[in-house]
């Protein structure tokens, strides 16, 4: 170990006159709470991010398949049996989106009709296993609660065929769902295929969507140029990414933005290093003046003062990295964040720590510390040696 690094920690463990003393806390505490907020805020809009995503995935297609004009895809069969052969597919299904009106007992919502065959047990494509299950729905569990409807009972649907003529059916409730996204749990209504057939008047379900199920959902932007080559010009394909553009685009300018904020808030917590570096140079201009007379460089001086900045700022990074994660922990431990899922969609948001985004933090805070040290150390190197040992 070089001189300048032990002199530094020797300095750096020395006890300080009261008011050095009092600017290295507040340094450090400082350093340590903006270190702590920015992961705590970028966990934050990390988790948030993450769990919109996995609830979007979890219960929308990957990739959407439609033609053009928005009708029915009648030859979807042999499209899908086309993409079903991709390697990075695992499930086409086949369904349509329906605006509806649903009845309870005392009170009526609207709802959005999704069909979906695979929330019902089916033998084959066009037959279920249970007649019974013709008149069987599963209904999002806000809706179920808003409607005061339980697993078994009846509800009426109400639908309209070009806005002009309604069609009315009643259904029993055979599961109540939820997906966590209120949007989802507040409209939607799961009917199989050949119940929306039945409800339409037609002889068998034609639908207007393929929703594409893929492996791997970082690749699909790749499988979705791939359909897009296999049905041509008459269908327009969206993956997952292109669908929620506008809302991860502003979650990670979101992360973006707390980051240059509270950046700034460690920079200023950082300026008081520059004030202690500033009172140490001052009350050791005696040591400084030896060292210069025993034949130390400037640039070992500014070395040694740049260490004992960097010491200062390593105590408030550790101590904010430990504090931040301690407060992520807590945090999913008790489910502080709370929100309203009528306004947000999530009820509850959890925190994300993430390893790459720590060691950012880190790296950006260990700058702005250099940023800081970079004055006092200069000044210190340009301490003129005669006049203080002739005025000490």
């Amino acid at each position: 170990m070089n001189y300048e690094l032990k002199l530094a920690r020797r300095y750096f463990r020395a006890r300080r006159k009261s008011l050095a003393r009092f600017t290295s806390f507040v340094a450090v505490v400082g350093i340590a709470a903006g270190v702590a907020s920015l992961i705590v805020a970028q966990s934050l809009a990390r988790g948030f991010s993450d769990e919109m995503r996995e609830k979007i995935l979890a219960n929308t297609a990957h990739i959407t398949v439609f033609s053009k004009d928005d009708g029915e895809i009648q030859n979807w069969s042999i499209a899908k049996g086309a993409i079903e052969k991709l390697e990075n597919v695992r499930e086409v299904s086949p369904t349509t989106y329906a605006n509806a009106i649903v009845v309870g007992e005392n009170l009526t919502s609207y709802a959005v009709l999704r069909v979906q065959s695979s929330k019902f047990k089916v033998q084959s494509q066009n037959q279920i296993e249970d007649q019974s299950s013709l008149n069987e729905i599963a209904i999002g569990a806000r809706l179920a609660e808003k409607l005061r409807l339980k697993i078994g009972d009846r509800a009426e649907i109400v639908t309209l065929e070009n806005q002009t003529s309604p069609t009315r059916a009643f259904f029993s409730v055979k599961d109540v769902f939820q997906t966590g996204l209120y949007e989802y749990d507040a409209t939607w209504i799961y009917i199989a295929p050949e119940t929306f057939a039945r409800l339409k008047n037609e002889e068998k379900f034609t639908p207007t969507v393929l929703s594409v199920s893929v492996r791997d959902i970082y690749n699909a932007p790749e499988t979705a140029n791939e359909i897009r080559s296999l049905v041509g010009d008459d269908f327009k394909v969206v993956d997952w990414q292109q669908a929620n553009q506008p809302l991860f685009a502003a979650l990670s300018l979101e992360r973006k933005v707390a980051l240059v904020i509270i950046s700034l808030i460690i920079f200023i917590a950082a300026l008081n290093i520059t004030t202690t570096l500033a009172l140490l140079v001052g009350e050791r201009k005696f040591d400084i003046a030896i060292l210069r007379t025993c034949g130390a460089r400037a640039r070992s001086l500014v070395l040694i003062f740049l260490f004992e900045g960097l010491f200062l700022g390593v105590c408030g990074i550790v101590s904010g990295v430990v504090l931040g994660l301690l407060a992520c922990f807590l945090g999913n431990h008790f489910k502080v964040i709370r929100l309203s899922a009528e306004v947000y969609s999530l009820s509850s948001i959890p925190f994300h720590p993430d390893f790459t985004n720590i060691l950012l933090i880190i790296f950006v805070a260990l700058v702005l510390c250099l940023i800081a040290t970079v004055y006092p150390a200069y000044k210190a190197s340009r301490v003129k040696p005669l006049e203080n040992l002739r005025n000490h």
